[in-house]
Parts: structure tokens; sequence; C-alpha cells
């Protein structure tokens, strides 16, 4: 085999100054077979589809306006160059232009005051005691650094960590308001989980392994000194997909069935390293159009309460990025 008559010793460092452009293309080929024989594998960039918020390259067509509202969110996706390892951020259009609207559906609680529904977009606690402060729905406001690079992941072969900057892809904002389950004392304990109604994803053409990338799954409430933590958990109902974790810290998990995307802490909070989930999943399938998910959520039992007569804007707040192979 042509590998196997390469003698290293025969080719010195020097070789790349005195090589002409016909026996480098001869070279190159051979040295690939040669990693190939002795298994290692070079490291290739993949370029990926993002969302991004820079002012030069914009996923959501500004002005970007603040919720909380129910309305369907759109945005585009651009390619990123060596988008797998995020080397040197180089965006461009892809050369087939795609879109991803977010909309809410089946809506359980549809009378929140201040609110408008118990699902809204662009929206988190601490206006005032009575309502949530509206915020642009799409926004970087991760108020989480993934410094160390372990948490999010772009492409779905990996590498695991990489990709993801959380100063430059935006997320969509998304808000469970708490409200409607304190306004019917809905209980607390750890085996409490409420349906709020579906999240769908519409792809703009088919595409193939999607990543959702979760930021911030996961609150708290503390009253006199009580805590009482919730989470957002997804139950993806389209069928004949699997989800499958590619990166992320130890509160995110899946279920056995590859369908459910759940909180696994005892002690929920609402920062990615002391209690919240958050990480990067991939959704395997191919020609996908549509994604369903139902939203629940979740207490830990804590002793707390959701909120008092006076103080009811509590609820669960997190983003969501999306990536892909560019495709």
């Amino acid at each position: 085999m042509l590998a196997q008559k390469v003698n290293a010793e025969q080719f010195p460092a020097s070789i790349a100054n005195t090589c002409s452009p016909r026996l480098l293309n001869i070279l190159v080929p051979v040295i690939l077979v040669c990693l190939f024989i002795l298994n290692i594998t070079p490291l290739l960039a993949q370029n990926t589809m993002e969302f991004v918020q820079d002012g030069t390259f914009n996923s959501y067509e500004p002005p970007i306006p603040k919720g909380p509202t129910s309305i369907p969110q759109t945005l585009g996706f651009f390619s990123n160059k060596d988008g797998s390892r995020d080397e040197g951020i180089y965006f461009y259009k892809p050369q087939a232009a795609l879109t991803l609207t977010f909309s809410f559906d089946d809506q359980q609680f549809i009378t929140v005051p201040q609110h408008i529904t118990g699902m809204t977009f662009g929206a988190l606690s601490g206006a005032a005691s009575n309502h949530v402060r509206g915020i642009q729905v799409v926004n970087n406001s991760y108020y989480y650094s993934d410094s160390a690079r372990k948490i999010f992941t772009s492409h779905p072969e990996g590498p695991a960590g990489q990709g993801i900057s959380l100063y430059t892809n935006a997320g969509l904002q998304v808000f469970l308001s708490a409200k409607p389950l304190l306004a019917k004392a809905a209980s607390t304990a750890d085996t409490s989980r409420y349906y709020y109604g579906k999240l769908r994803l519409h792809f703009s053409r088919p595409v193939n392994n999607p990543v959702l990338s979760l930021v911030g799954l996961g609150a708290t409430t503390n009253f006199s000194s009580k805590h009482l933590g919730f989470s957002t958990e997804l139950e993806l109902q389209t069928p004949g997909l699997e989800l499958v974790k590619i990166s992320g810290n130890d509160q995110l998990e899946l279920d056995l069935t590859g369908t459910k995307i759940l909180h696994t802490r005892t002690l929920i909070n609402g920062n990615c390293e002391s209690g919240a989930a958050c990480g990067s999943i991939v959704v395997n399938g191919s020609a996908i159009s549509n994604l369903v998910f139902g939203v629940f959520l979740r207490t830990d039992g804590g002793s707390g309460i959701w909120g008092t007569d006076k103080v009811t804007n509590s609820g669960d707040m997190w983003h969501v990025t999306v990536s892909l192979p560019e495709q």
C-alpha cells in the first residue's frame, strides 16, 4: 500500500519549503492515510449554524421588543466558520436561509394578572412586588458565564463544552410564572409537578440533529429564611426522535426514554453553578421541521412558599439557544 512506502526520515521538516505544489498534492493524502493507519484522527473544524446578536449579524431584527409577551418569536440562523470550536467566530449568511419560530400552545393559565399568561417570553421577577419586569425577548443576559467551557456545546458531534459563547450567541428568554400556583394554594410537596402547556419549535425548512442549549432551569423563593425551589422540566412529544445529552452540569438529566429533560437536584435554585440545570442536548433525527415539548414546573419540596399576598412575582426564568451542523 502507498502509505507503507513513506518513510518519515526521508522527509525533513523543511520539505514544505522545497516541495513543488504537485508533490504536496501527492504528500497530503499520503499523510492522511498514515494517520488513519496509526489511528490518529486529525481535529477537523466543523461549521455550525447559530443564533447571534452582535449588531452586524442579528438573528432577531432590531429593535428587539420587551416582554412579557406570549406572541410567537422568530430568530434567523447564521453560519459560523469553525463554529464547533468557536475559533475566530466568523459569521456569514447561510446559502439557504433558515429560521426558527418559538410559540406557546395549550396554555393552562391564561388570565394571570400583569403576566398575560403562565408562560411568556421576555420577563423575569423583580420589577415590583406584584408583577414581573419586562426585558428584551432575545438577549445575552444569561446571569452565568461558562468560563470553564464545559457546559454548552454547539455541534452534535462535539467537541463537548465548546462552540457556544454566552457573550455572542443570543438566547430566547422564557418565564414560567408561579403566580397561578400561589393563587390556588398549590402544594409545594416534593412530588408536586404542574403542567403549563406546550412549547413549539418550527424550523422554516427540515433540519438534522439540532442542539438545544438550556441555561438556568431553576429558581427559588426565600420568605422568612425558608427556601422553596422549583424548576422547569420539558418532555418531548414529537414521535420518532431521541434526546441525547452532550454536555452540562449534574442537575441536567434525561430520563431512560430519552424524551424528558429533568432537574435532578433535591435543592433547586437559579444558578448553573449551584442548583440550576444547564447544558446542551441534541435532538437526534433527520428532516425535522417541528418539535413539541410539554412544559412542567416541579418543586423541590422546600419549607418555603410560592409567595405572599403582597409579593406575587416569583417564577422560573431561563434561556434557550439553538445550534446545528451547517446544512
